[in-house]
């Protein structure tokens, strides 16, 4: 088994076999020029062949990575439903990995995905379902072969045996959700109440199993494949999708939610983008909508963009601890200093009279960055982000930066 940290170097000839691999790359070392298969940005566990593993963790200073606050954080912002399968992948196809490391990773990544989704579910899809009872009296149709079976021979005068319709809230899609919501139910039963985000998951998870209160929880295997998402319920669509991985990753037994293994499944989570959602969850929640994810632009795609009546800016994050004490790189100055330039992004911040010829304005540029903290406090509530931008970049004018902690376990 290979063991890597972001960034670390996997010492190995080059072979069409690493060529293959999603967790490192070929490519050329920063530090020295030096070419060779290194980690980036990504951690997880993947196979190199039939008998090699790769393991890549986080970086040296981020190991206590407290994965559940920051997934929970991410959830609420309003990015679209499917914008965080983006950060993550999953290979169900390929047998576990041993990987201690990252055990607490996987299953708290795929659970509060879906209950980030299904807490955007405000009424419930209903349906026909078809019931087969022995009844006092009669109700849709009379089964007359059942009936004479089960009713007539054996001389029970007092029933009926009927088939009916009926259009209900506990239809196979409602009821596949509910399975996946005791899941987690049961998983945070196991992570107990000590974890500083135990109070909001819990809440969450509340209400939307209120929602279900009158939905069964019985699914059976051969049903699940049957169940589909549809294209004008979009909320159900992916709640569907994750809840048939979720109910896959357990082995469909909620007993095992709590098995303590050092094997997880064959994943890859992007850090950077992570850290990306993360920051977007504190600034909507400061911000609502003052903030701007990925505006379309003729350069590009900037992080965000702040727009108020008193304060314009362009803010991009960049997966880079200890930012602090390394210089600015040219190139996210380069990229900064497009976006202020480009017209489509000066007319959005409100900056209506702008041209091709006339004078640009000055728009401040701000570069946020990772530090390893404690819990998860948002320094942006309460406080106008104009305040924050007192941290200025040497030499640039308009240019700061923001340090937003990564919150850290207690260990």
């Amino acid at each position: 088994m290979f063991q890597l940290q972001e960034h670390d170097k996997l010492e190995v000839e080059r072979h069409e076999k690493y060529d293959k691999l999603s967790l490192v790359s070929w490519t050329r070392s920063i530090k020295d020029g030096e070419w060779g298969y290194f980690a980036s940005y990504k951690i997880g566990a993947e196979w190199v062949d039939n008998k090699d593993t790769l393991v890549v963790t986080a970086k040296r200073g981020m190991e206590n990575i407290d994965f559940l606050g920051m997934f929970m954080t991410c959830f609420s912002s309003d990015l679209a439903l499917d914008s965080f399968s983006e950060i993550y992948a999953i290979d169900y196809e390929k047998p576990s990995i041993k990987a201690p490391s990252l055990k607490g990773v996987v299953s708290p990544l795929i659970m509060l995905h879906f209950l980030g989704v299904v807490s955007r579910i405000k009424t419930l899809k209903r349906g026909y379902v078809h019931h087969c009872e022995n009844l006092k009296k009669v109700k849709g149709h009379i089964a007359l072969m059942k009936n004479e079976r089960k009713n007539i021979i054996p001389k029970r005068c007092d029933r009926i045996y009927c088939e009916y319709d009926e259009y209900s809230e506990d239809i196979p899609e409602n009821r596949l959700l509910k399975r996946a919501l005791l899941f987690l139910r049961r998983m945070m039963q196991g992570m107990g109440e000590g974890h500083r985000s135990y109070d909001k998951i819990n809440l969450a998870l509340r209400k939307c199993l209120v929602l279900f209160e009158n939905v069964s929880e019985v699914v059976e295997m051969k049903e699940v494949s049957l169940i589909r998402g549809h294209k004008l319920f979009k909320e159900y669509a992916e709640a569907i999708r994750l809840a048939k991985i979720i109910l896959r990753h357990f082995d469909y037994s909620i007993n095992k939610v709590t098995a303590q293994e050092d094997k997880v499944v064959p994943f890859k989570l992007d850090m950077a983008l992570l850290y990306e959602h993360y920051v977007y969850g504190l600034l909507y929640e400061a911000y609502q909508n003052k903030i701007t994810y990925q505006f379309s632009s003729l350069t590009g795609y900037p992080d965000f963009l702040y727009r108020s009546s008193a304060f314009k800016a362009i803010l991009d994050t960049k997966y880079i601890p200890k930012f602090e004490k390394q210089e600015l790189d040219t190139y996210v100055i380069r990229q900064l200093s497009g976006y202020g330039r480009d017209l489509r992004i000066l007319r959005y911040l409100g900056y209506g009279d702008v041209s091709e010829e006339a004078p640009l304005p000055n728009v401040p540029c701000v570069i946020i960055y990772p530090e390893e903290g404690g819990g998860i406090v948002n320094p942006f509530l309460n406080i106008p982000l104009r305040k924050l931008c007192n941290n200025s970049v040497k030499g640039l004018a308009l240019f700061y930066k923001i340090a937003i902690s990564v919150p850290t376990l207690k260990i």
